[in-house]
């Protein structure tokens, strides 16, 4: 699709970028929890420029929400954080 629907762009760059915090650190999602908030982002040529606020939750712990950005492809199956 040539013209995304903004939020259809946004629902899927935070599905991606989920899948690569839990697959990046073979994080065990039974102690560390990842929730994406939200996201902005930028619509560049190659990929997207994003900024995600991210709930982490471990066990026994308090939450902590903290901010992460990275590029990610137009096919979301490039992840680089930065």
């Amino acid at each position: 699709n040539a013209n995304p629907d903004p939020e259809e762009v946004k629902t899927k760059l935070k599905s991606t970028m989920a899948d690569f915090l839990y697959k990046s650190n073979n994080s065990d999602s039974s102690v560390i929890k990842f929730r994406v908030e939200d996201v902005i982002y930028f619509d560049e040529k190659v990929d997207y420029i994003c900024e995600f606020k991210v709930l982490m939750i471990k066990d026994g712990l308090k939450d902590s929400l903290g901010s992460m950005k990275a590029f990610i492809s137009k096919d979301f199956t490039s992840v680089k954080r930065n």
